[in-house]
């Protein structure tokens, strides 16, 4: 293509050939004249290419094979500062995009998320604003010699006389149209400033003037002789006689009008862009809702049909039912895990546990899969590592759970090994080595790199066999990453796969509990473990209702029903209740509301019933408002009947032992 003086040269540093191809794609579909595009998948093959020619614009992947985040920007800034430069973002890395634009960067690009259209009008307004803060910084540089200033406005304030001279090119935007510098009216500086603005910068002149400053720098709008504003900054410093009294004031006036407005723009995008995660993340908040909602009732009959008496076909049903909803949850939670760390909503936990112990109930948990298939599965854990460690234990269940159950899924014969070691320790924390090993299917060479990136599979026919929505390993190593540590794989088609990654955890020291002593933490939920106990139930759901109806009268309990939190109101009023069962999201009044109402306006025997909130919500922040509001305890939907039966049994215990007169003071975690 034959250069002209508007065609644009692209560096593209990218190292997934899907986004390079769709990058290219896109690019020739626009309007804009391409004299060539040169792609680089490393910082090292990019800083080749930028020392041999120029370039018109970089797209710049953050995450490359040779450095990454914002070290990826800063290294080509280093190299060459004046090309513009778009960063090619995941949903994930806005945060990070943003800040790489407050450190030169022009723009950012969500991959899979911009077509031509867009495309076109990010890079004319990439290199436009390069251009701009080019000449902005060109600009700054000359202000610092006043008097050689061509555009601005340099004023001379005689403060003596309080006569002020007035110089420069930039007055032509100012004064009325062909009124000479030394016309200009006396009271020209006051009535031109904005009219919203003018007591507050009148008002910092004079502070620095009685406060015996040496300088006064401010940034206010003037009014143009065209009848509109300019946004300005206005730079002046103090002569003072002999007695440091302020005699005379020289200063600047500049237009900054392209450098506020870019400001201005970046603001803007910054409020759509929160605004935008926000929306987001109510939507994936009330999808949990009307996902799990209903997906409650679904789980809840079927455990409910399965205590009945059935026949051989009905049986079988009832349990090809329960693996279709344990699936299609494993689906919902993905979707919902990965919005929550895009949002960075992933609060980790601390507390202690034992490794072993983690490693065991992994083990059991993908035992009986693993013998259904004839394969092995195998734990090794070094026994130098530390007996209590400390973190969020749960995470690292959902990271081991997702590793070896993907082993296990994808082997077909062989064994699966899991192994535990003790790379380094020290008086505080130990460096442990996971390691998953496998002899299934295996992956690709030229797939290896792709396996984290979000809804990828290793191929279709994968995916049509063993299901899956591709989030998995982006959860897991996200997940991962938020622990501190970092994750390889090694794998051959056919041969299988070694997943291993690494993390630093603090050392813990079990502290006994006396709670522990006196409550069964693991009560047995036997026929009539409910027996007795009055329990009101506020649910607006009628398939929720009748759910926790029928699983909580089959365990003898006595239930009054609710609609929303006006009625459990009126109920509490005029019946005893033993525990309240309490949905969050309910028309009339929600639960929230109806918590606070009972925890402070009621009398102290309703005050102090226990509450268990009852939500389908995805959101942390939910579960931490329950708490804060004075709720007991969080069940989240789909809730599993033994899992409902040990919570109200728990608060049960906890309510009655809250009301004995022990001289040892009593801790509940």
């Amino acid at each position: 293509m034959k250069t002209t003086e508007n065609s644009i040269s692209v560096l593209i540093i990218e190292d997934n050939t899907g986004d390079q191809a769709l990058l290219e794609a896109h690019l020739g579909n626009t309007q804009l004249v391409i004299s060539g595009i040169t792609i680089a998948s490393t910082i090292a093959e990019a800083v080749v290419y930028l020392q041999k020619q120029f370039f018109s614009l970089i797209f710049l992947d953050f995450f490359l094979p040779d450095s990454n985040g914002l070290a990826s920007y800063t290294e080509l800034a280093r190299i060459n500062s004046t090309i513009p430069v778009i960063i090619l973002s995941g949903l994930s890395d806005t945060a990070l995009s943003l800040k790489a634009i407050t450190l030169g960067a022009q723009d950012f690009l969500l991959k899979g998320s911009y077509d031509c259209q867009s495309l076109e009008k990010s890079v004319w307004y990439s290199i436009q604003r390069k251009k701009n803060s080019q000449l902005l910084k060109q600009t700054n540089e000359r202000y610092d010699i006043i008097s050689k200033a061509t555009n601005d406005i340099i004023w001379d304030w005689d403060m003596l006389t309080n006569k002020v001279t007035w110089t420069g090119q930039g007055l032509k935007k100012y004064l009325p149209i062909n009124t000479p510098a030394a016309e200009a009216p006396d009271n020209f500086w006051v009535t031109g400033l904005h009219p919203g603005e003018r007591n507050k910068v009148v008002r910092s002149l004079c502070n620095n003037i009685t406060s015996g400053a040496n300088s006064w720098e401010s940034d206010y709008r003037f009014l143009k002789n065209d009848d509109t504003y300019a946004h300005v900054n206005s730079r002046g410093y103090f002569i003072k006689n002999d007695a440091q009294k302020p005699i005379r004031m020289i200063g600047s006036i500049q237009d900054i009008t392209e450098r506020k407005n870019a400001e201005l723009e970046a603001e803007k995008a910054r409020r759509e862009a929160e605004e935008a995660r926000k929306i987001q993340e109510q939507f994936m908040a009330n999808m949990s809702h009307e996902l799990k909602t209903p997906m409650n009732g679904v789980i809840g009959m079927t455990e409910l049909l399965q205590a009945t008496e059935l026949n051989k076909d009905q049986y079988e049903y009832v349990e090809i039912i329960k693996e279709s909803t344990t699936n299609l949850m494993a689906i919902i939670n993905d979707v919902l895990d990965l919005t929550k760390i895009v949002a960075g909503k992933i609060i980790l936990a601390k507390t202690d546990y034992i490794l072993g112990d983690i490693i065991t109930n992994i083990n059991n948990l993908h035992q009986h899969t693993a013998d259904e298939k004839g394969i092995g599965l195998i734990c090794s854990i070094d026994k130098n590592i530390p007996a209590i460690l400390s973190g969020d234990s749960v995470r690292l269940k959902q990271i081991l759970n997702n590793l070896v159950g993907n082993a296990v899924k994808f082997t077909e014969k062989g064994a699966v090994n899991i192994s535990v070691k003790l790379i380094r320790e020290d008086e505080l924390s130990a460096g442990i080595e996971f390691c998953i090993t496998d002899t299934g299917i295996g992956i690709a060479e030229d797939k290896v790199d792709t396996i984290f990136e979000r809804f990828m599979q290793v191929c279709t026919d994968n995916t049509r066999k063993y299901g899956g929505t591709g989030l998995g390993l982006t959860i897991t190593r996200q997940l991962i990453q938020l622990l501190g540590g970092f994750i390889q794989v090694k794998s051959r088609q056919g041969e299988g796969s070694i997943f291993t990654f690494f993390l630093t955890l603090q050392k813990g020291k079990l502290q006994p509990c006396p709670v522990k002593k006196m409550i069964k933490h693991e009560p047995a939920c036997i026929k009539n473990a409910l027996n007795g106990v009055n329990i009101l139930l506020v649910e607006d759901n009628i398939i929720s209702q009748k759910v926790a109806m029928k699983l909580l009268t089959s365990q003898g309990a006595v239930v009054d029903i609710a609609n929303h939190g006006k009625e459990a109101i009126e109920i509490l009023k005029l019946k005893r209740s033993d525990i309240i069962l309490m949905d969050i999201q309910m028309p009339e009044m929600d639960g929230y509301e109806a918590t606070k109402i009972i925890r402070t306006e009621m009398n102290d025997t309703i005050k102090t019933i226990p509450i268990i909130a009852m939500t389908a919500s995805s959101l942390i922040a939910d579960k931490t408002k329950c708490l804060l509001l004075g709720m007991n305890d969080f069940i989240a939907k789909p809730y599993g009947p033994n899992e409902l039966f040990k919570k109200i049994l728990l608060q049960l215990e906890i309510s009655v032992y809250s009301n004995l007169k022990c001289t040892e003071s009593i801790y509940l975690h």
